[in-house]
């Protein structure tokens, strides 16, 4: 994947969290399922964005600063 998916995956997982925030509120059932959802996607895309950083052949230079 590239990295604008995980960017996207990323928004993706705050509109759930905004969504679940609501459902939590208004005391609306499905907001637990919808906050774990969020977790679950949120710990993808941050996965997936740091081994895109670590693989990346410039990073020995990125990272000798």
């Amino acid at each position: 994947m590239k990295l604008k998916h995980f960017i996207i995956l990323l928004f993706i997982s705050f509109l759930l969290y905004f969504t679940a925030a609501v459902f939590k509120i208004q005391h609306w059932p499905g907001a637990s399922n919808l906050l774990m959802a969020a977790w679950i996607i949120n710990i993808l895309a941050i996965v997936g964005i740091l081994y895109k950083l670590v693989t990346h052949p410039k990073i020995k230079n990125f990272l000798n600063w």
